[in-house]
């Protein structure tokens, strides 16, 4: 459920960045993020998580793989977040 959280978020939050010009090139990567993790965990519960699956032996592997995803988004926009703020507090 978090992860399925996280991907509905960041793709809703994408629509909403995308037609600010100070969030640029930030919305088609939320975007992005939002829907590898729709497919990653799908993929990960069907192909990974089940004993005899094929990739059961990478389970941890993947289950790692979309926490990155989905972190490296939150820094970015973080980052991006912090930036837009220093520029809308300095004096004008």
């Amino acid at each position: 459920m978090t992860f399925l959280g996280a991907a509905a978020g960041l793709v809703a939050l994408s629509r909403r960045i995308a037609g600010d010009t100070r969030w640029r090139g930030t919305g088609g990567y939320a975007l992005g993020t939002g829907i590898a993790i729709l497919v990653l965990i799908p993929a990960h519960s069907v192909l990974a998580l089940p004993v005899g699956a094929p990739l059961h032996a990478w389970w941890g592997l993947l289950n790692w793989a979309s926490i990155v995803v989905w972190l490296a988004c939150v820094v970015v926009l973080a980052l991006r977040l912090l930036r837009v703020a220093r520029a809308e507090a300095e004096p004008r």
